[in-house]
Order: structure tokens, then C-alpha cells, then sequence
């Protein structure tokens, strides 16, 4: 499952063709990017949590979570709060919607 673009979201600045480290988006200054090699994405989330303007989204083909563990990393530094709540919601957006009820 290739990345989504909302075209009505999208300013068209290319952040997401130059963050791809796979090339999957194909960009023409000035127009929405196209997705040129859909196999070929990593679902690594960089275009999504890069997105200026919230236009990617991803959805993974497997029941992954994607989120920094401190047991693997440490405890947060200095100014890494919103990094880690930007990494969280896009964990929690690709859940599907049953996985995210609380108890």
C-alpha cells in the first residue's frame, strides 16, 4: 500500500519527494506529487511526519506500531516532546480504528 496524498491538503512544496529515501514520489514543481514507485516504499513515515500540511497519509499492510521506545533509546531529551507526540499520532493513525478504543 503505497503513501496517500490529499491533493486538497498538498501546497505542492515537495517535502515528501525529498525525504523519500526509496524515491516513491514522483514531483513536478507546482503540482501535487504522484506516487512513481508505489512497491518500493519502506513505510518508514517520513513523508507523513514531515508534511507540512498533513497531506500523507500511510497505512501499513501489516499490524504495525511505530513508536520510540525509551527502554530502547533512553528517556526523551530537551525539546523532544513534540517530536515524540508527532511520532505517537502517526502510530495511532495507521491502527485501524477497532485497535484504538480505550478501555
Amino acid at each position: 500500500m503505497p503513501p496517500v496524498i490529499d491533493k486538497k491538503r498538498c501546497n505542492s512544496c515537495g517535502i515528501c519527494h525529498r525525504i523519500c529515501p526509496q524515491d516513491v514520489f514522483g514531483f513536478v514543481a507546482g503540482t501535487p506529487p504522484g506516487i512513481a514507485y508505489p512497491k518500493e516504499c519502506w513505510y518508514c513515515g517520513g513523508c507523513v511526519i514531515d508534511c507540512p500540511q498533513g497531506a500523507v497519509s500511510l497505512r501499513l499492510p501489516l499490524p504495525l506500531h511505530i513508536v520510540p521506545s525509551p527502554a530502547l533509546y533512553g528517556p526523551p531529551g530537551p525539546g523532544m516532546e513534540d517530536q515524540l507526540k508527532r511520532a505517537a499520532a502517526f502510530s495511532m493513525s495507521i491502527i485501524p480504528e477497532e485497535n484504538n478504543e480505550k478501555d
